[in-house]
């Protein structure tokens, strides 16, 4: 950085107290995602898409059935989330992590779940990824910082 400062990590640390402060000062505004009428931005969307409904990994799963054909279902001892409203909590405190992350590490986590190998934390595929999960949340309110089991 210009300032000689190091960059912050994207995954947990202090950019997670950031990201908390942000959540909690956004809380009550609706999401409100525009994808505008430019090819990028619409290429940064369908890729997002792409990327939720392809199957991975080992176990040949897409993100979306886990978190639109199984949501509400038991997996293990754990009750799988809509992806609607996903993106409006973060970062989030995980008991099994025992501190905060954020979205992006979660991708990471659902990817290892899968038996996919991850992408790193703002990979172009999980910030495409986040555009089109964040989009898919319009309407519902931002309610972060949050906490997972």
């Amino acid at each position: 950085m210009k300032n000689g400062e190091k960059p912050l990590k994207w995954a947990k640390g202090k950019i997670d107290s950031i990201s908390a402060y942000m959540a909690y000062t956004s809380r009550g505004n609706k999401m409100d995602i525009k994808v505008p009428d430019d090819p990028r931005a619409l290429e940064w969307y369908e890729r997002g898409k792409r990327h939720f409904y392809a199957k991975r990994g080992q176990l040949n799963l897409a993100c979306a059935n886990c978190h639109v054909d199984s949501a509400g279902m038991m997996i293990r001892a754990d009750k799988l989330s809509p992806a609607l409203g996903h993106v409006t909590h973060f970062p989030v405190y995980r008991s099994k992590w025992g501190n905060m992350g954020t979205l992006h590490r979660r991708y990471g986590g659902c990817s290892k779940r899968v038996r996919a190998k991850p992408f790193k934390h703002q990979s172009d595929e999980y910030r495409a990824l986040e555009y089109f999960h964040a989009y898919m949340s319009n309407g519902i309110e931002v309610n972060g910082p949050g906490a997972r089991k």
